[in-house]
């Protein structure tokens, strides 16, 4: 873990005390405690993020290295990273923590729930740091206890096993057609973000009972109709052979179709 005490700039050295927190928090509680330790990591989010956003407020807008970690120029920095589209998980995720943690502390319940959908966002802020800044932080975020069930990570395991390898093998044996997207669900193997995509048919004969289920690295958009690029494999778990879909390209439909 990087030692907040040797960074060189004053934004950067608050980012990882702050992440140091966070870090220490997961390495100090087990499973059996996740309640709690959601608690103590939601405590200290929003700062994550709001400093997060001041670096690249400096950054992009100012043109410096180094910023004075003010309330004003924090102030400036949500505004600003509002306004960029290739920041919008930032955007969201600080509107969802403005939302749930700002003004009192949440019950251990509460609280694990919000940890399971924010993971994704730590996991995008993660990536961003590190590609953008070189920065690292949430170096143990792997050791959050995201799935205590051992029989449902087995299953996502190998369902992302055969993402990753369809994504850089031969793409030819495909089909596409359009859809309408239902439900994404966001799951994570090895600090990784994999969906689950529900969708149906884009058709007047299509009924909820044709719902498809299939999975992708790809974020894919929730609000209009989308084409999607299938691959059919199999995986097995249980003893048992089970199929499975693939989604490897997609690309939005005019929304007017769902009129």
């Amino acid at each position: 873990m990087p030692d907040p005490s040797t960074a060189l700039y004053k934004i950067d050295r608050q980012i990882l005390v702050i992440n140091k927190t966070i870090c220490d928090s997961i390495n100090k509680f087990d499973s059996s405690e996740r309640g709690f330790l959601s608690q103590t990591i939601l405590a200290h989010l929003r700062n994550f993020v709001e400093h997060t956003m001041l670096k690249i407020y400096a950054v992009t807008e100012l043109k410096v290295l180094d910023v004075d970690d003010n309330y004003d120029n924090i102030c400036k920095s949500i505004l600003f990273v509002k306004t960029r589209g290739n920041l919008k998980f930032l955007r969201k995720f600080h509107d969802f923590l403005q939302i749930s943690t700002s003004h009192y502390t949440l019950e251990e319940e509460s609280s694990e729930r919000l940890m399971l959908k924010y993971y994704e966002y730590l996991l995008r802020t993660k990536a961003f740091l590190k590609a953008e800044y070189s920065l690292e932080v949430l170096e143990n975020l792997d050791k959050f206890p995201i799935n205590t069930d051992s029989t449902l990570k087995k299953y996502q395991e190998k369902i992302a096993e055969k993402v990753n390898w369809h994504s850089s093998a031969d793409q030819r044996n495909t089909r596409a057609d359009i859809f309408y997207i239902h439900k994404i669900k966001p799951f994570f193997v090895s600090q990784k973000i994999y969906y689950e995509v529900t969708f149906t048919p884009a058709s007047e004969k299509a009924s909820k009972f044709d719902r498809v289920i299939a999975f992708t690295t790809l974020d894919i958009s929730r609000y209009y109709a989308v084409r999607l690029s299938l691959i059919d494999d199999t995986i097995n778990i249980l003893g048992q052979t089970m199929s499975i879909f693939i989604i490897i390209n997609w690309e939005n439909v005019d929304s007017t179709m769902r009129d």
